[in-house]
């Protein structure tokens, strides 16, 4: 058990590294002795846990995947109004990605690696089933129009998320990503909303970019 213990403690300071190596430099540019040389440990420490950096990065997308999914089970767990989660949500997920370092360069490495594995396959497939469930339940709920169909609501929506977050690397600041996020919900309410639930939802989205920034802001 110790031993075990000790080989997880390894790991987790390889993984440590790493990211932040990736985050200074980018994966293409990272060197495998840095990431060694950081650690403080041997060659044939890093090479027991992984034996190539494509191993270490699929390791990281792997762990970001798995952040991802349980900061997810969060939404189908709310019993609030099932649009209420889903525009919730798509500000939670972008503060996960705003401020934890190893969800934000798993995806960097997705991107880098032009190719989405198994893990990160699983997380955003989670997130279109989670939503599409939400979307389906917000149409019942009469706040989604009732011709649209839920999955295709929900893969807009998270395509919508991510280019928004995309775009909010090119400028600083978690606040600038709050506002791209208020934008593309200003823009998808006419489209997807029912004419009776529109102003609620659009005070409701005023109330939540301003708590994020608030929160973000605290911290």
């Amino acid at each position: 058990m110790a031993r075990q213990v000790r080989s997880e403690a390894t790991r987790r300071k390889i993984l440590d590294a790493a990211v932040e190596v990736f985050t200074e430099v980018g994966f293409a540019a990272a060197d495998r002795g840095a990431i060694i040389e950081r650690t403080g440990m041997t060659k044939g420490a890093f090479y027991h846990h992984f034996d190539s950096m494509e191993s270490l990065a699929s390791a990281i997308i792997e762990e970001g995947a798995k952040l991802l999914v349980a900061e997810l089970g969060a939404m189908s767990d709310s019993f609030s109004p099932a649009l209420e989660n889903i525009l919730h949500s798509t500000f939670i997920t972008a503060d996960l990605f705003a401020s934890n370092d190893v969800v934000r360069t798993a995806e960097q490495l997705t991107l880098a690696f032009g190719k989405v594995n198994d893990s990160a396959i699983s997380a955003y497939t989670v997130w279109i089933d989670a939503m599409t469930v939400e979307a389906t339940r917000a149409i019942a709920e009469g706040d989604i129009r009732p011709e649209h169909d839920p999955q295709l609501v929900s893969e807009s929506i998270i395509s919508a998320t991510f280019g928004a977050r995309v775009l909010g690397r090119t400028t600083a600041g978690h606040d600038d990503l709050v506002r791209r996020l208020t934008q593309m919900w200003e823009l998808l309410f006419p489209a997807i909303v029912t004419e009776t639930s529109l102003g609620y939802y659009r005070e409701f989205l005023s109330r939540e970019a301003l708590r994020h920034v608030q929160h973000n802001g605290a911290t």
